[in-house]
């Protein structure tokens, strides 16, 4: 078994584009060979390889199959985009998904502490609404994730308030479904890679019409 057949990125590629990230799709065997310009026996080989490795569910019909990509496909065509994207120059944006996620409530507090406050309105521009948006991103993303330390931010002074300390934070501007705010991250050695807190001028569960576990990306611009 080749390398092709260990990782069949095409297979994958074509399957998004004939609907299955978004729904199961009906297709047989030979309908997709012609798709990949190959045999059914190939296109149902590479039907097999994708299954085993987790990157579509299948259910068998009587005239075919219904496929859907699943959430390991769609990392792995993640990850071939921004690989395209490194080749080929020009990236100004980094692209992180994941689904929402209730966090500890402490967002509210800490965005309308006046010390954090007017450094955003001076910094990011705008005034955030009090919260943020937890975004729990998947493992492809928490790898990307990583690259924002070595990225420049947009830093966050702490500050004391007579009786607390408040530590410093690191920013990052973005755009979820049209509307612009910024990621903050609190500089703090146990911060999870895997969250993201995402502040913006109005409240983001209503605007954008989400709840837990609702799929969402965030594209992160560079400054």
């Amino acid at each position: 078994m080749d390398d092709k057949d260990t990782m069949p990125i095409e297979p994958l590629k074509r399957l998004a584009l004939l609907g299955a990230l978004e729904s199961n799709i009906a297709i047989s065997s030979a309908e997709f060979a012609h798709h990949l310009d190959t045999s059914p026996q190939t296109a149902s080989r590479k039907l097999q390889l994708l299954e085993q490795e987790n990157m579509i569910a299948r259910r068998m019909l009587p005239n075919g199959q219904e496929i859907m990509i699943t959430e390991t496909g769609m990392i792995a065509l993640q990850k071939e985009y921004q690989d395209y994207q490194q080749i080929f120059g020009g990236v100004d944006e980094i692209r992180l998904a994941g689904v929402v996620c209730t966090g500890l409530g402490e967002g509210r507090y800490y965005t309308m502490l006046g010390g954090y406050l007017q450094q955003f309105e001076q910094k990011l521009g705008f005034t955030p609404y009090p919260g943020t948006l937890n975004i729990e991103l998947n493992p492809y993303s928490v790898n990307t994730r990583k690259q924002l330390d070595a990225m420049k931010d947009i830093h966050i002074e702490g500050f004391e308030d007579g009786v607390r300390t408040f530590g410093s934070a690191k920013c990052f501007r973005v755009k979820i479904d049209g509307t612009y705010g910024a990621i903050i991250i609190p500089n703090r050695k146990n911060y999870p890679d895997n969250i993201i807190e995402v502040i913006a001028p109005v409240n983001l569960r209503e605007h954008l019409r989400v709840d837990d576990e609702s799929k969402v990306e965030v594209i992160l611009c560079r400054i």
